[in-house]
């Protein structure tokens, strides 16, 4: 099909070929002017699409369309900037998501009055440690939990949300290769089998925790072993 017959073809085609990561510049530019949010949308997610239009479409008058803009990777600093400061916290969420938002603006966002956002700051790889170490001790615990797992924390950090009342947070931390060895053994007691699978899974646990676990009174733990 040429251009012209893919612009005039029916939703299916046009959302088929929007999404397409083959699909030709010239093409995909067309499909960004859709009259369709969702064909808009999935041409904003398309790692092909080139900067200038991204920049155009991050401001959609739909939300859904700004937050693909949000998530591409292929999505220019200044244009995420911009971004973060969206009315629509999903927008927000997922700009704070995207690796290459700069560190200031992840700053800012952890202080978010939504804690989704928040929860997308702590998982984010690029979020500096001063930040993690902060949003450890946020409110919500999917945000701490997230912190637990991001693989940037370090092990101070790490060895105090080990000692959360949430079974999450310290399950994150159990099977974070962050965690210092000592917490690991202790979190090998935990209460919650949970904890105990994470610690048995971690590249990080030694062999003597190892072999602890090995004669765990749940089969899920052990199973877990099985599978490392």
């Amino acid at each position: 099909m040429d251009k012209n017959e893919i612009l005039n073809s029916d939703y299916d085609v046009r959302v088929s070929v929007a999404e397409n990561p083959s699909t030709s510049v010239d093409v995909l530019t067309e499909l960004a002017k859709d009259r369709d949010w969702y064909i808009r949308s999935y041409a904003a997610c398309n790692p092909n699409m080139l900067v200038d239009v991204l920049t155009e479409l991050s401001k959609d008058s739909d939300y859904i369309v700004r937050c693909l803009v949000a998530r591409n990777p292929n999505t220019p600093t200044g244009v995420l900037t911009e971004l973060a400061k969206d009315s629509q916290w999903v927008v927000r969420r997922y700009a704070a998501c995207n690796p290459n938002m700069p560190v200031g603006v992840l700053s800012e966002l952890a202080n978010d009055i939504n804690w989704y956002v928040r929860v997308s700051v702590a998982e984010n790889p690029s979020t500096p440690v001063d930040v993690l170490t902060e949003l450890a001790k946020d409110s919500d615990w999917e945000v701490r939990a997230k912190v637990a797992e991001n693989p940037n924390t370090p092990a101070d950090v790490l060895m105090k949300l080990a000692e959360s009342g949430n079974s999450v947070v310290r399950k994150n931390a159990a099977g974070n290769p962050n965690t210092p060895a000592g917490v690991l053994r202790e979190l090998a007691k935990d209460r919650d089998w949970r904890v105990r699978m994470s610690v048995a899974h971690n590249p990080a646990t030694s062999i003597d925790v190892l072999i602890e676990l090995s004669k765990d009174e749940d089969d899920r733990v052990v199973s877990r072993m099985v599978g490392k």
